[in-house]
């Protein structure tokens, strides 16, 4: 009986997790059936709370006396599990889901204040929130160890708590990323995954924990677990189609398949969903018109829910612009024509309405999309419990953000005293700061926010008012006012001098602030700015390397971060950072050209190859004769490369390299000539011809110059390549017929002749190397000349033996 009693708790504790809650659970366990109607409230007022947990309530300590609690009584711990669910779910009902006016929890009310202090970690909890003591409740009751111990859903309730308690605090926590993190490694180690759908369900859950941090790495990694689990395939395939009214032909288009290798998910469907509103524009259809019907696939909820963290993954990982947008719109589309979920249709309508709010034709749908969702969420339909169906794996917004996308669709369609009032009514103080100053009446910000200060003063309040008056007093209030323990004071006061360009003073602001709270990209990124501009290398690598832990995919951060270390002289750990940032930006020559330049100081020659193949590919003419001087030497004396290969290896790329730069940048005798020096040491009679021709091209293009015999480094470089150039010839004559040895010698006389002349015609005095050089050019025209006449002496003897 007694095992029968464990696996009942066990099932149910899955029903809880799932929201599947039928009237075949068993009734012997309490709240079940309120559960199942969304009878939140009814379960927090029971007379297990009204009576036992009260008691415990009233104490000062309410963390120690839940505690105390839960290991009094082990047989309750069912009861307490499912009051710290009820809470949590009414916490999500009255900021979430709707509808927000819900009764107070008389025995809980005077928990407010202390709820609100022990929510507050690095920052304080959005001024918006309702009822914060029913979160409060719910944490302190699931993350008991003995609680944990007994339900092994506990945790995974703890981390959706530690989710909503992200999303209501100001900014992001370190702390509570780190609790949560480690919540995600021991639910992902628990066998309760072992079922698909709980596999499944969790790792969308964990793509919306990752998405508010922006950790795009993870987000794939969990989104490629819940695919697979899911069995679910998508693909994004191009179909003939129209897009507008009158469009004549049909263009590709962008379409999402999506296919399935097994049955779906078991789910509900929703009777009252939220109506997606037309577009009814003149021009635009509503929804692209393919040439052949789209095959439908039903999907089940939690599918679909993986569907719609795909697109959330995609379009973090994709810079913003309208090709992207095209990118990500199927996915969303999918979800918003097909769902029969609640909060699925909720979320993904509200993506779009942010899509669509930069675009002058949907602009207007936007708004009026974002008005009728507002108006749902207090609804009487659907039920409470029906809008609770899958929603942590939803990407669901609180409330006072819905209302804030409302507020910024009206300042986009310029309706500045519509957003005012409702940023004032959301207490939105940086988004009044900006209505203020396009009204041109930024002083009224200020008297807004001193007057705020006088009812509550609070740190974020002192430091706005310091952005609003420049006075860095008020960041000096708000640093005292947190007990020297705010990030955001600090921030606040290192911007100030940031945006003034006095990085000196900026630098230690930004360092403490990020020292205090250490998942701020956005100030990791500029105190590495600012430590560049200060040259304060050790502390610009640090920065820049924590910011590349956070977001992985900002070129330049790679970029500078290379820089940093080499100014220090860590050039590996340059040339390595370099490599994340050519991923991060495939077509930025620059970038290109610093791994070039990294790699030729490192050996890493065919890094070095691949690198100029590539800034040819972006900007078509580039030269650096320095690397390929390097590069040249390198494959000729066949130095070893940096992973110990020999470099005359790469012999046959260099030359394709060279093929490439000719073709691009045809007038460089430099580049010519080291053309016909790797050419030349593959050691063949065609290849040794081939390097004659090279640096005939090459002369031709030194000597194109009309003043090149009136610099001296020109000079230099004339008659060095002359040398080459005869040498080149001379090898060449040694083999072939007279006719062809005689055509060639006689093109380098003719060359190194005029050469010849125009330098003797200068006056080069104390030039001991343009003296030594033209002896030189001198003493192989010489040899050219005794060529020439020795062929000249062979053909008549063989011409006068033909007579005869």
């Amino acid at each position: 009986m007694e095992k029968m009693h464990t696996e009942d708790l066990k099932n149910s504790e899955v029903k809880l997790i799932t929201n599947f809650l039928d009237d075949s659970a068993p009734q012997a366990l309490p709240s079940i059936e309120e559960f199942h109607m969304g009878h939140y409230e009814q379960i927090l007022n029971n007379k297990f709370c009204s009576s036992y947990l009260k008691k415990f309530v009233n104490n000062n300590n309410l963390v120690k006396t839940l505690h105390d609690a839960v290991n009094d009584d082990p047989n309750c711990t069912f009861q307490l599990l499912s009051v710290g669910i009820a809470s949590l779910l009414f916490f999500v009902q009255t900021n979430f889901t709707g509808p927000e006016n819900t009764p107070d929890i008389d025995w809980l009310l005077g928990k407010r204040e202390e709820a609100l202090e022990f929510l507050h970690l690095e920052d304080e909890c959005n001024e918006n929130v309702k009822k914060p003591e029913l979160l409060y409740l719910s944490k302190i009751l699931l993350s008991n160890e003995t609680l944990q111990n007994h339900h092994r859903t506990a945790a995974w309730w703890l981390f959706r708590a530690n989710l909503l308690h992200q999303i209501v605090l100001e900014e992001a926590s370190a702390t509570l990323f780190k609790e949560t993190e480690d919540l995600v490694e021991k639910i992902s180690a628990d066998d309760i995954l072992s079922d698909e759908y709980l596999r499944t369900l969790f790792h969308v859950e964990a793509v919306q924990f990752y998405l508010y941090h922006r950790r795009i790495q993870n987000m794939e990694k969990h989104v490629e677990i819940a695919q697979h689990s899911a069995k679910l395939n998508m693909q994004l395939v191009g179909m003939l189609g129209k897009r507008t009214k009158y469009q004549q032909d049909e263009k590709a288009q962008l379409m999402l398949k999506v296919s399935m290798d097994k049955d779906n998910f078991p789910y509900r469907k929703c009777q009252d969903l939220p109506t997606a509103l037309e577009l009814k524009d003149d021009l635009r259809l509503e929804r692209v018109e393919y040439s052949e019907p789209a095959e439908i696939i039903e999907l089940g909820a939690l599918e679909e829910a993986v569907v719609l963290a795909k697109y959330f993954q995609i379009q973090k990982s994709q810079p913003k612009d309208k090709l992207a947008d095209e990118e990500v719109v199927p996915y969303l589309i999918n979800v918003i024509e097909n769902s029969s979920n609640w909060p699925l249709r909720m979320s993904s309508l509200c993506q779009r309405c942010i899509l669509e709010s930069n675009h002058k034709r949907t602009v207007e749908r936007s708004m009026s999309q974002t008005e009728y969702l507002i108006e749902q969420l207090n609804s009487s339909k659907p039920l409470v419990s029906h809008r609770m169906d899958i929603f942590f794996a939803s990407g669901m917004k609180p409330v006072w953000e819905v209302r804030q996308t409302l507020a910024d669709l009206m300042l986009n369609l310029g309706m500045v005293k519509s957003a005012l009032e409702l940023y004032l009514h959301l207490r939105l103080w940086e988004s009044v700061i900006v209505c203020y100053t396009i009204l041109e009446l930024r002083h009224k910000a200020a008297e807004i926010i001193q007057q705020e200060i006088d009812k509550k003063p609070t740190v974020k309040l002192w430091c706005l008012l310091g952005d609003s008056t420049q006075d860095t007093k008020c960041y000096e209030t708000a640093w005292k006012l947190s007990g020297e323990k705010s990030s955001r004071a600090q921030r606040h006061w290192g911007l100030h001098y940031y945006s003034k360009q006095n990085y000196t003073e900026a630098v230690p602001h930004l360092k403490l602030s990020v020292e205090l709270n250490n998942i701020q990209e956005n100030i990791w990124i500029r105190l590495g700015f600012a430590a560049l501009q200060i040259e304060d290398w050790k502390l610009a690598a640090n920065a820049y390397r924590h910011y590349c832990a956070l977001e992985q995919m900002n070129f330049e951060a790679w970029n500078n971060l290379a820089k940093a270390y080499i100014k220090l002289g860590d050039k590996p750990r340059a040339w390595r950072s370099l490599q994340d940032a050519v991923k991060c930006n495939f077509d930025r020559w620059e970038v290109w050209d610093n791994l070039m330049v990294v790699s030729i100081d490192l050996g890493h020659f065919s890094e070095v190859i691949r690198c100029y193949h590539r800034i040819l590919e972006l900007k078509a003419h580039h030269t650096d004769v320095q690397i390929l001087k390097i590069l040249t030497k390198a494959i000729i004396t066949d130095i070893t490369d940096a992973d110990g290969n020999p470099a005359s290896r790469l012999l046959q790329k260099a030359l394709e390299l060279f093929g490439h730069l000719t073709a691009a940048v045809p007038n460089n005798a430099s580049i010519w000539q080291m053309y016909a020096e790797l050419t030349a040491t593959k050691n063949t009679e065609m290849d040794y011809q081939k390097a004659a021709q090279y640096l005939q091209r090459a002369h031709r293009t030194a000597v194109a110059n009309p003043k090149w015999f009136k610099e001296v480094e020109a000079t230099k470089d004339v008659l060095n390549l002359c040398a080459d150039l005869a040498e080149s010839y001379l090898k060449c004559a040694e083999s072939g017929s007279p006719l062809q040895r005689r055509a060639m010698l006689g093109s380098a006389k003719l060359s190194l002749q005029g050469v010849v002349r125009k330098v003797k015609d200068q006056d080069w005095i104390g030039q001991k190397d343009i003296d030594e050089s033209l002896a030189n050019i001198e003493a192989y025209l010489t040899k050219i000349l005794d060529e020439l006449r020795k062929i000249n002496v062979d053909s008549n003897y063989v011409s006068q033996n033909i007579v005869l």
